[in-house]
């Protein structure tokens, strides 16, 4: 399942949580953990909105500071603090820190100089936070696979504030623009607004997995509105991908050979922290089968690399957007092989016979080879049963003495 967020009228995240509440995703964790974080927020329907009805996500104004001013750690440690699955947070930290790198070159100081008025940093902690964990949310709900954008809206003219006129795009939302495709907008009065905040382009950076149209059968359809005007919104398209028969998930259930997209690159510009945040980015990627760095030695002995990824064909445009953006690598080779699969499945396993009789019951993959049944438990039930057990993951595998 395919989610298209069609960005011509405007993109953030408040509305972008506004949206997938109007296509049917629980937004209450989101609502109860920020309520327990003393950053409540409640969502608005909007019944006449020029898109149609939808939602928007809105702060309860009665809890919003209202002096003071919200340093750039600050914000980083409340959003440490937030309870956000881990890709979800790993997503909002890396939007969090792109905006804050656009706003303090836009006013000339470093980072971690940058204030924010109390307001505004809430508002900016809400939208990354909220937006990264309802799309996990989404995901999940929904079994969403992939995620698409439409071009971002360019926009010219001023606009006005309480600090005067501004230019648009304002300039740290300038400064973000680099690398995103853009559209020119409908430059009619109903769009005269802000349609871009720097938000929106700091998550357009970190949430689409590639800029595209979609293509398949539409199931859903939800609209979300900015807090603050109703000239702003966004909707997305939840939209059933075509799938052909070598590609479907059915090859894998009952075995057989299929055909797997595999993407290459050597690189040899990466610090150790940005290779490391790619690994991880493109490995929680759910459209990605696997990921594998060979390290080694480039020309004239330079420290390099070969990172290796797999996908479905289907998936292959979306991954190698992925690989661009994360790597910044100049090219990606690809190439379709032909693999061949033994039949799979999801079920459940006992595991953890060394730490007691019965032991536990835990999600794995099923799968028969030579007339025999295997299970082998998920990794990341068995790192969660370990975690909450105290003990070390070969604890879950080891039998018990005698056995």
């Amino acid at each position: 399942m395919q989610l298209h967020l069609d960005t011509t009228f405007g993109f953030d995240g408040m509305a972008l949580v506004g949206a997938l509440a109007h296509l049917g995703v629980d937004m209450r964790p989101i609502l109860e953990a920020l309520q327990g974080f003393d950053l409540p927020c409640r969502l608005q329907g909007v019944q006449r909105g020029p898109a149609g009805p939808g939602f928007r996500l809105v702060p309860v104004k009665e809890a919003l500071p209202s002096d003071g001013l919200w340093p750039a750690n600050g914000l980083s440690a409340a959003l440490e603090a937030l309870p956000l699955p881990p890709t979800a947070r790993k997503q909002a930290e890396t939007a969090l820190h792109l905006l804050l790198e656009a706003q303090a070159q836009a006013h000339g100081v470093r980072p971690e100089g940058l204030a924010f008025a109390a307001g505004e940093g809430v508002a900016v902690l809400l939208s990354l936070a909220a937006a990264c964990w309802g799309l996990e949310l989404a995901r999940k709900a929904l079994g969403i696979t992939r995620i698409t954008a439409a071009p971002l809206p360019w926009q010219s003219g001023m606009l006005r504030s309480s600090q005067g006129a501004c230019p648009l795009p304002s300039p740290a939302t300038a400064l973000l623009l680099r690398g995103l495709p853009l559209r020119k907008a409908d430059e009619s009065p109903e769009t005269s607004g802000e349609l871009l905040p720097a938000d929106g382009a700091a998550l357009a950076h970190v949430l689409p997995d590639a800029f595209d149209t979609p293509e398949g059968t539409v199931r859903g359809l939800g609209t979300g509105y900015r807090p603050t005007t109703e000239d702003a919104w966004l909707r997305i398209w939840l939209v059933e991908e075509e799938t052909t028969e070598e590609e479907s998930p059915d090859a894998q259930r009952t075995g057989g050979d299929e055909q797997i997209a595999q993407l290459e690159t050597h690189l040899d510009h990466l610090t150790g922290e940005e290779l490391g945040l790619a690994l991880e980015i493109l490995a929680a990627m759910p459209e990605v089968l696997d990921v594998l760095w060979l390290p080694g030695l480039g020309k004239k002995s330079r420290p390099s690399g070969v990172l290796r990824v797999l996908c479905a064909p289907r998936h292959r445009e979306a991954v190698t957007a992925a690989v661009l953006r994360h790597t910044h690598t100049l090219g990606v080779r690809h190439c379709l092989l032909q693999r061949t699969v033994l039949p799979r499945g999801a079920g459940r396993c006992p595991a953890g016979q060394a730490l007691s009789q019965d032991g536990l019951i835990l999600p794995a993959k099923l799968y028969r080879l030579e007339g025999r049944d295997y299970a082998r438990p998920e990794a990341d039930a068995v790192r969660e049963a370990a975690s909450t057990l105290g003990v070390g993951a070969p604890a879950l595998r080891m039998a018990r003495p005698g056995d």
